[in-house]
């Protein structure tokens, strides 16, 4: 079966919101990198006395069957917080030891 990495980059204030959207599509093991920094739609997340907000990255290799679904729960996250910065990315895993 084919995987994909899915990856989701989010302000940190909806850290639970996202947690119960991976487990809503029973995905129980990813990876997350918190207070990750960086510039984009919703402007600067940059961690500083300026602009203080941060994001954090949540990254799930998933059967790609399953990417619809995850897909789906983010855009509506995007729509219930539309102020919020929230993206998710799909990945190819072309390999994996």
């Amino acid at each position: 079966m084919d995987k994909v990495s899915v990856f989701i980059i989010y302000d940190r204030a909806i850290d639970e919101e996202i947690l119960e959207t991976l487990s809503a599509c029973c995905i129980e093991k990813y990876t997350r990198w918190h207070d990750a920094s960086g510039v984009g739609a919703s402007g600067p997340h940059l961690g500083d006395h300026i602009w203080p907000a941060l994001n954090n990255v949540m990254m799930a290799v998933v059967e790609a069957e399953k990417k619809d679904e995850i897909l789906g729960k983010v855009r509506a996250l995007q729509e219930e917080f539309p102020f919020v910065g929230l993206r998710a990315v799909v990945l190819p895993v072309l390999d994996m030891v």
